[in-house]
């Protein structure tokens, strides 16, 4: 019976110490849980910071690469960027396009000319021998200027005859016509008159002339000078001092080179839309200048059956030569009743691809390639379409941005 009660306490003391054991392990293993799960959470919200640095920082890096992509697309995109001074200095010139109607143009061939209404050649009305050269060629003369000084016996002889014939009409005229006839009158003035028209179509102007005639000739008798009978600039003057010159033999050539002519050869067909005043385009060396139909031949030419009309050229500052083929564009009407924008051959240039580009001004320095299409050309003026009206357009200065463009790889700022 006692060990019956001794077994029975045992028994319910173990129990205890079980159920115990049980609730600590269940405290612990709860109280870890949650440990855990609060130090979770923790980690969770260093995940969550973690994420948001990264995106952050993918959002720090992703406009940094934007950054990039920008600039690189703006230099592949060909932005010029030129101060002020480079402007100037570079000549670079920016126009707003407006729709312009582009006349129908005739094309010819033709040549540079002298202006033969301001041009004269010098020549020797007698033989005679050059002694001195007052010009040479280049030289700008003015009317009147000595050009060349020759000598010739038959001038000699007539510059004698005036001197004699001279002093006789002074003598008669000095009488007058009541102490001397009629006739006798009249014979010494003719004859100081021939005597000077000798003189004169052996060359000699009106001042040598009358030097002569009273005897304040300065030189040795026969000797006498060309003038230069219009003003301009020596073109020609092939001749030696001390060369022996016929009568007829050019010496001198001067032209106005302030004002040229083109004669330009059309077809029958072609002419017979001429008209005089008609504006005309003429392409020298691949610049193109103004100029207008002032005549108009009226017969074919025998060879080349066709037809010259004559342009009036304004050469500027540039030299041009007599001699030299152009070509001629004239206009006739306008074509259709479309317009266009238009530019200029020196607006357009090349890209690395080809294609046909202008640049536009996008703010005050800056200036962009942009691809256009261009037109057949008119005369100068080449119409182009795939930018808008009203577009600042470079219109001269466009090749030195394209040098600037190719020089610095697209990444041009120039201060």
């Amino acid at each position: 019976m006692r060990v019956s009660k001794i077994l029975l306490l045992l028994v319910t003391l173990c129990g205890v110490l079980v159920i115990t054991a049980d609730e600590n392990h269940d405290d612990d293993h709860e109280d870890h849980v949650i440990t855990a799960g609060e130090n979770h959470d923790d980690d969770e919200d260093h995940v969550i910071a973690t994420e948001e640095d990264h995106d952050d920082d993918h959002e720090g890096h992703a406009e940094v690469a934007h950054g990039d992509a920008d600039h690189a697309a703006e230099s592949a995109a060909g932005v010029v960027e030129l101060s002020a001074a480079s402007i100037r200095a570079a000549g670079i010139q920016v126009t707003a396009l407006t729709p312009e109607l582009l006349p129908e143009f005739i094309s010819a061939p033709g040549e540079i000319q002298l202006n033969q209404y301001r041009s004269a050649e010098v020549t020797s009305l007698i033989d005679a021998v050059v002694i001195r050269r007052h010009a040479r060629l280049g030289d700008e003369v003015e009317t009147g200027r000595p050009l060349v000084t020759l000598a010739s016996i038959e001038v000699a002889a007539a510059q004698g005859e005036l001197m004699i014939k001279s002093t006789e009409w002074q003598r008669v005229r000095a009488l007058g016509k009541a102490a001397v006839s009629a006739k006798r009158y009249i014979e010494a003035e003719v004859a100081y008159e021939q005597a000077r028209l000798k003189l004169s179509a052996y060359g000699l102007d009106d001042r040598q002339i009358d030097a002569i005639a009273g005897r304040e000739m300065k030189g040795a008798l026969g000797e006498f000078e060309l003038n230069a009978p219009v003003s301009g600039t020596v073109v020609n003057d092939d001749f030696r001092v001390g060369q022996h010159i016929e009568a007829g033999q050019s010496l001198f050539l001067i032209a106005d080179e302030g004002q040229l002519w083109v004669e330009a050869n059309l077809s029958p067909l072609q002419a017979e839309n001429i008209e005089i005043g008609m504006p005309a385009e003429i392409n020298i060396s691949g610049d193109w200048h103004g100029g207008t139909v002032i005549q108009q031949h009226h017969m074919l030419d025998e060879q080349t059956r066709t037809i010259s009309v004559r342009i009036a050229l304004d050469p500027g500052d540039e030299p041009h030569h007599p001699g030299e083929y152009v070509q001629v564009s004239i206009a006739l009407q306008a074509a259709g009743t479309e317009p266009a924008l238009v530019v200029s051959e020196s607006a357009l240039m090349q890209d690395g691809e080809g294609n046909w580009t202008v640049f536009i001004e996008l703010e005050p320095g800056h200036f962009k390639q942009t691809r256009v299409f261009r037109g057949a050309a008119h005369g100068g003026k080449i119409p182009i379409s795939g930018i808008a009206e009203g577009t600042q357009v470079v219109t001269e200065g466009a090749f030195y941005l394209a040098a600037e463009l190719a020089k610095s790889g697209f990444d041009i700022h120039s201060h």
